[in-house]
């Protein structure tokens, strides 16, 4: 178990170190310069062990979301089954914001983009497409299939939606609480349905 648990702890190292050179000389040289063999010499890894770790070069860039989808799983997973999904998403979805974004990470990231900006379209639709089935597979496995898949799903797309709108105006606003967007986006929700579903 301690094998494991060092093992895991070695790879996530690894893997960061990896990212975050990746990202250095993507902000400093530009995305499509960069080869993966430069990244590998900057992280001090074979070519072998920069893609066991990543199937390409969009992955490093947006490494750091990845992370935090990974924590938004285990979150949810650990939540009291006797809870109801949607409060549990909810819990989840804030705690991350309350944590909010690596600013720095965002400055390099961002720098990327604008010469880049295909790259944001391809690699987050993806991410986004992935994380979603993660999370429905998990909301499943936790009810024991007692919900309707179209509940898990729908249920899902529409709290991701309070995530993915709050962060939208957290960023391009400059907002300077990501958690003050969320709670406003998710209480705009509340009101609007209540109001307007007697109308549909």
């Amino acid at each position: 178990m301690a094998e494991t648990s060092l093992r895991e702890r070695k790879a996530k190292q690894t893997r960061a170190r990896i990212a975050e050179a990746a990202l250095d000389l993507f902000a400093k040289q530009g995305y499509a310069e960069t080869t993966a063999d430069q990244i590998a010499q900057a992280a001090d890894v074979s070519r072998r062990t920069l893609f066991l770790h990543f199937p390409n070069k969009a992955a490093m860039l947006f490494d750091h979301f990845a992370g935090q989808r990974e924590a938004a799983l285990q979150r949810l997973r650990a939540r009291p089954t006797s809870e109801g999904m949607l409060a549990s998403l909810h819990a989840v979805l804030r705690e991350l914001c309350e944590e909010g974004y690596d600013r720095q990470l965002l400055r390099q990231i961002r720098t990327v983009l604008d010469t880049e900006p295909e790259i944001a379209a391809s690699q987050l639709s993806l991410a986004s497409q992935t994380f979603q089935r993660a999370v429905v597979a998990t909301l499943e496995e936790r009810s024991g299939r007692q919900k309707s898949s179209l509940e898990v799903k729908a249920l899902t797309i529409m709290a991701l939606g309070w995530m993915t709108t709050a962060s939208h105006i957290y960023l391009v606003e400059g907002r300077s609480s990501l958690v003050k967007c969320f709670d406003e986006v998710v209480a705009t929700c509340r009101h609007a349905t209540t109001r307007d579903l007697g109308q549909i």
